[in-house]
């Protein structure tokens, strides 16, 4: 039965690909189009419920990003031989404003403003195991943002209910 290096080691693969690029949403980075979902609310936080499937906000991104990163998690879990029922809790917070907890973060951008992203995994013994990154982030702007060309990872907006 693996241990706890495997939460620890999931939950650094789940911030890892969460900040990456390669996080597309409709062809747009990830990170930034949360931004943009956040810009009207008192909290600039988003938060992600791997196991619920729930997201705060509810908004499309988010929806769409639940989606994604659930299936990472549960694919996650089964490559380690981590049985999905000993993970009590599963989330990813973004918060936008602050590199948070995330210390000398890998600016892979030098536009924008400060972020961090932070995967949390706790298992049946109730120890938390987390992984945190900081980044900059400027508003997305599809106006002036080059559309990933990677048809495999766009998908649909969510309807709105």
């Amino acid at each position: 039965m693996p241990g706890s290096r495997a939460l620890k080691s999931i939950a650094s693969g789940l911030v890892e690909t969460f900040v990456s690029r390669n996080n597309d949403v409709f062809g747009y980075w990830g990170i930034g189009q949360l931004r943009n979902e956040t810009e009207d609310r008192e909290s600039r936080t988003v938060e992600l419920d791997l196991l619920s499937r729930e997201t705060d906000p509810k908004r499309p991104v988010a929806s769409n990003l639940i989606v994604r990163y659930g299936g990472y998690l549960s694919a996650s879990l089964a490559r380690a031989g981590f049985p999905p029922s000993r993970v009590i809790r599963a989330r990813i917070l973004v918060e936008f404003g602050s590199f948070g907890d995330a210390r000398d973060p890998d600016l892979f951008s030098t536009l924008g403003d400060p972020f961090n992203c932070k995967a949390v995994l706790v298992g049946t013994s109730g120890k938390a195991f987390s992984a945190v990154r900081g980044g900059l982030c400027r508003r997305h702007d599809a106006r002036c943002e080059q559309q990933s060309m990677r048809p495999a990872l766009h998908t649909e907006p969510a309807r709105p209910a």
